[in-house]
């Protein structure tokens, strides 16, 4: 589960994962430290109000650790979490790697002074009774509890200015969950401009997101308003961000640190305010180590990473997603027998949610409920007409052809070994795993 961030400052950007540990807290919910590693191991005591971490405080966590400062931490319980502020210490407060200067987490995390390791987490809470799971957020359905949780943290997070990326695989909604954001979030009123980085020829992407001044190239007949200008006061989702030519990324991130937009062709700088939705079905870490996306974009969009399930992976939200989808239709009677959803739920849905929709709408036009027998990859073959799909459908589903095709080539290449596999084809080692597992491919090492 991804965490809660309400801020962060550091000599580095936070790393998403560095706090991705644990589930998020309720609002109001009390603390605990654990000291985990460390010669003070297995210590372990609420958190109320302030607490100084250091060899010498006096009435707070005193640690024996020669490598920890006399005064070495900073630990504040507040309404929306935990405030951990490193108070100069000598050798840094870190997490997997990153110094943390100053951070407010609401959901389990862990720190590490000198040899010792701290663990924040949350205590359960025991106000109120149990409710009935939630079907919904915005438009977006699930009553599984990925999903539960999954809308837990996405309303929470709604109500912050902070910057969500949204990821995980094509046709799962990612789309539907900003929205929700956005309509969940104090600029509700405001514009949700959807922004397809995918789709956007990326000659004309500078100008479609900044707008361009008239005469600023050939063809700018008249000025332009970009899509971070319309979204000002709202909500900006940009969709498929990891298709951002490498470029355009240091002057999106300019945009988005200063507060002002320069259109194309013009010296004026303007102010807008947006909140930043982003989604991707790339490992955008694995972009970053391989120097096709800016890292500091990458921390600068993921301040709240939330990870989509695969319809895979929330299969018991079947059934609910397609009674929708055929009420959707005009059918809202349509008969779901037992036969039909044990076929249903049984089947690997490679296309998610939009390919049980294109399923719904196959079944009411032409009459067929036949699923393939096998768990396919893609949904592209050969004899499919793409035509009849949208442009950004059609990309997607070309795309997961390919690279099925293209990695089950290189297996063979490489002998089956993944380290042999991610070298040539100039991916991070963790990328290649995470592809295989995803197109059902195996490989040695």
């Amino acid at each position: 589960m991804v965490p809660y961030l309400m801020g962060a400052s550091s000599t580095e950007p936070l790393s998403p994962d560095a706090l991705a540990e644990g589930r998020p807290a309720a609002r109001g919910s009390r603390f605990r430290v654990v000291v985990e590693t460390g010669p003070d191991a297995r210590r372990d005591l609420p958190l109320e109000g302030t607490l100084l971490v250091g060899t010498q405080v006096e009435g707070g966590l005193r640690l024996s650790d020669p490598t920890v400062s006399r005064v070495h931490l900073e630990l504040q319980a507040r309404p929306e979490g935990v405030r951990v502020r490193d108070v100069g210490s000598r050798n840094g407060t870190w997490s997997l790697g990153v110094r943390i200067h100053e951070v407010t987490v609401a959901s389990e995390a862990r720190f590490t002074l000198g040899k010792t390791t701290l663990l924040i987490q949350p205590e359960p809470s025991d106000e109120g009774a149990e409710t009935a799971p939630r079907t919904a957020f915005g438009r977006a359905l699930g009553q599984s509890a990925v999903m539960q949780r999954l809308f837990g943290v996405l309303e929470r997070t709604a109500r912050s200015a902070f910057s969500v990326l949204l990821l995980g695989e094509t046709g799962t909604g990612k789309e539907l969950l900003a929205e929700a954001v956005h309509l969940a979030s104090p600029r509700s009123a405001r514009p949700f401009v959807i922004v397809d980085c995918g789709a956007v020829v990326p000659s004309l992407i500078e100008s479609e997101l900044f707008g361009h001044a008239k005469g600023a190239f050939t063809g700018a007949h008249t000025e332009r308003q970009g899509h971070l200008v319309q979204a000002h006061g709202g909500t900006v989702f940009l969709d498929e961000v990891g298709e951002l030519p490498l470029e355009l990324q240091p002057k999106l991130l300019r945009v988005l640190e200063s507060g002002t937009v320069r259109r194309v062709g013009d010296n004026a700088a303007r102010e807008v305010d947006v909140r930043v939705v982003a989604a991707t079905h790339r490992d955008l870490k694995a972009e970053v180590a391989a120097g096709r996306f800016r890292a500091d974009l990458y921390y600068r969009l993921a301040v709240v990473p939330v990870r989509v399930p695969a319809l895979r992976e929330r299969a018991e939200d079947i059934p609910l997603l397609a009674r929708h989808l055929f009420q959707q239709a005009g059918q809202p009677d349509f008969p779901l027998t037992e036969e039909l959803v044990r076929r249903l739920v049984g089947y690997d849905w490679p296309g998610n949610v939009r390919e049980l929709r294109n399923f719904v709408h196959r079944v009411l036009a032409a009459g067929d409920v036949e699923l393939p027998d096998a768990q396919p990859v893609s949904t592209a073959t050969a004899t499919e007409d793409l035509s009849a799909l949208t442009f950004k459908e059609a990309k997607e589903r070309m795309v997961e052809a390919f690279t099925r095709e293209y990695l089950t080539a290189l297996l063979a290449r490489c002998g089956n070994n993944i380290s042999e596999v991610a070298r040539t084809a100039g991916l991070a080692r963790s990328h290649v795993h995470g592809l295989l597992n995803r197109y059902g491919l195996k490989a040695g090492d």
